[in-house]
């Protein structure tokens, strides 16, 4: 069972204390132990067997760490297995039969009856009085005295035998046998109550371990060390006597020095003055030195921004420059559209004058056409009145001289009309033809053709009415010829013939009028679609 903490530390006394300075320097108790800590049952066995094998002289009392060998090797304790650190040491004081275990059945904290049930070491567990005397005496003495209670209580007069294991007495009366020396003693010092459970410290552990075939060693370890101590304290009492010694010369150094200081303190204000003179002036030239930086820091910050200010106005320059030729090219490329829109212009006005002159020419024409046209209706419709008047009141037809006269080439009644409607319808067109071709000499391109293709449909209506007017001639002399060859022949006959002829001049007539008409109506229609 582990203790509680420790509140108020164990004092260590000085031979415990040089005890364990010896074993740690004959490296027996690991360097960083403290005195006044606990000691633990694993580590009192580890330094056990190492003491055994380090600090005794007879082989005889030597303790040697075990070894295992799976399947042959038998475990001593349950909680001690070969993967614990401190395994062969152990193990080696159970097989040396020093302390109980399940190899010998015999431990003092166990009573003969107690051995069924598994067997601990419990390494982790304070050392206890009894236990530190029962195995160094174990391993001191090969063969114990017979001892019970009431023998170790005449010998060591403790009052609390009761409390202590009956096979821990022979081990504590061999250690009473030996006096001063004894690990009691020195361990505990005197006393009346032994408290066998009490854990035991690390210093009383190292007294312990000091005592019987090593306390030899751990005399003349203790002897070096006093010697070394005794050599150091001589060497500190010589190195007192030179620090007397310096003291007293330095005493004397010193007062010189303290002269020699003066000297080098007056010489220093005197070097500290001229120092603050310097300082000043250095501080001065500094002040002038940054003044002038400072103008010529503003100077050449002025000369940068006036740099800036030109790149600048150089910039603007080169800008205006550029804008400059931006506008004559674009001032250039304005009078350019402005010339070609001139030129347009003049040719939307002539095209705009051709179109009037088609349109005029056109208008012409048509009017022309549509006149004819009455013209020749009025003319047809007065031929039929003709007709009508001569089936009513008959024709009388005089076979004579005279009527041969008439017969001859010139105006006769049936050709008058005719010649005069001819001629007349002739020479309007020729006149319209004259004012068209005035007109197509002022225009070129479309409107030309245009004029061109109206003048040359006017041409040929003028020649069909011409061809039309001899026929129809040829017809009336024809019809002359035969009413005075014919003259006994009967009214009914000539006026059916007269009938006859007036059908023809008018059914000539409304063709030429209508091939007239159609034909400029075309021109029109061609000339709206363009």
């Amino acid at each position: 069972m582990l203790p509680g903490k420790v509140l108020v530390p164990a004092a260590v006394d000085q031979v415990q204390g040089q005890a364990l300075a010896a074993l740690q320097v004959l490296k027996v108790i690991e360097p960083d132990v403290q005195p006044s800590h606990l000691c633990t049952r694993r580590e009192y066995a580890r330094w056990l067997v190492t003491a055994s094998s380090a600090l005794s002289r007879n082989t005889i009392s030597k303790v040697y760490p075990a070894m295992y060998i799976d399947n042959v090797t038998e475990l001593a304790f349950d909680d001690i297995t070969p993967e614990d650190p401190d395994f062969s040491s152990i193990q080696g004081l159970a097989e040396a039969g020093l302390i109980e275990s399940k190899l010998s059945r015999h431990d003092i904290q166990l009573s003969a009856d107690e051995d069924g049930g598994p067997f601990y070491f419990s390494p982790e567990s304070p050392l206890s009085r009894q236990d530190l005397v029962s195995w160094k005496m174990a391993l001191e003495k090969r063969q114990l005295p017979e001892a019970d209670r009431k023998t170790l209580y005449k010998l060591s007069g403790f009052i609390d035998t009761e409390k202590i294991h009956p096979n821990a007495c022979p081990a504590l009366v061999a250690d009473l046998s030996a006096g001063e020396q004894g690990i009691i003693a020195l361990a505990f010092g005197y006393t009346r109550l032994f408290q066998p459970e009490k854990p035991v410290t690390n210093a009383q552990a190292a007294v312990a371990l000091a005592t019987g075939d090593a306390s030899d060693v751990v005399s003349e370890e203790l002897a070096r060390i006093e010697a070394e101590s005794m050599a150091e304290n001589a060497v500190a009492a010589h190195s007192a006597l030179v620090a007397q010694v310096e003291r007293d010369i330095n005493a004397n150094f010193e007062q010189e020095l303290l002269i020699e200081r003066e000297k080098i303190n007056n010489v220093e204000k005197m070097a500290e003055e001229a120092k603050l003179e310097l300082e000043r002036l250095r501080a001065e030239r500094e002040n002038e030195n940054i003044a002038l930086l400072k103008e010529r820091a503003a100077i050449e910050s002025e000369m940068e921004v006036f740099s800036r200010l030109r790149r600048e106005v150089e910039d603007q320059l080169q800008s205006l420059m550029n804008n400059k030729v931006e506008i004559a090219y674009e001032k250039e490329r304005i009078n350019k559209l402005r010339e070609e829109a001139e030129v347009e212009n003049k040719e939307i006005a002539r095209l705009q004058y051709e179109l009037e002159v088609e349109r005029k020419a056109l208008s012409m024409a048509r009017a022309w056409a549509e006149d004819e046209a009455k013209r020749v209706r009025e003319q047809a419709k007065a031929l039929e009145e003709a007709r009508d008047r001569w089936e009513r009141h008959g024709i009388k037809v005089v076979v004579d001289n005279d009527l041969r006269e008439e017969a001859s080439p010139g105006v006769t009644w049936l050709n008058a009309g005719e010649q005069f409607s001819v001629q007349g319808t002739v020479n309007r067109a020729g006149s319209l033809l004259d004012k068209l071709k005035k007109m197509a000499a002022d225009v070129r391109g479309k409107s030309r053709e245009t004029i061109d293709k109206i003048i040359n449909v006017i041409s040929i209506f003028i020649s069909n009415l011409r061809e039309w007017a001899c026929k129809t001639r040829k017809q009336a002399e024809e019809l002359g010829e035969a009413t005075i060859s014919k003259a006994g022949k009967s009214a009914q006959e000539l006026q059916q013939g007269a009938v006859e002829f007036g059908y023809a001049v008018k059914e000539g007539a409304k063709r030429v009028a209508g091939d007239c008409r159609e034909g400029v109506e075309k021109l029109t229609q061609k000339f709206i679609k363009t």
